[in-house]
């Protein structure tokens, strides 16, 4: 065998072997990005629908940050994902950070999206 057509097969040996590396196994490679191409899409369509909410009520989910909850915060929760066990929690958050929230609605985007499962 000659050598060009041994240094491609030593190249997928030595990616396929059980240790760890930051490529992974190059023959698994088509199956990542398209699951990692459907996990961005998935992610950009919920950010979209939390960044339309943030933007239509900002100044409801102001007050409802203050008063420690409401309608439009839940379902600003809901749209991220928030899950329930980590809403109180996340509400007392909210309330104690609102100075970097009150004049940027993108950090309360943030702030949903981190939290949303």
């Amino acid at each position: 065998m000659r050598l060009p057509a041994l240094l491609p097969l030593c190249f997928l040996v030595a990616c396929s072997s059980g240790e760890a590396n930051h490529l992974g196994n190059p023959l698994l490679w088509p199956i990542g990005i398209v699951s990692n191409g459907l996990d961005n899409a998935s992610y950009n369509a919920k950010r979209r629908k939390v960044e339309a909410h943030v933007a239509a009520h900002y100044p409801a989910l102001m007050a409802q940050i203050k008063a420690g909850g409401g309608a439009q915060l839940s379902r600003g929760m809901d749209l991220a994902g928030v899950p329930d066990a980590t809403r109180p929690t996340l509400r007392d958050r909210l309330r104690a950070d609102i100075a970097l929230f009150q004049n940027d609605p993108e950090a309360l985007v943030v702030a949903l999206m981190v939290h949303g499962a």
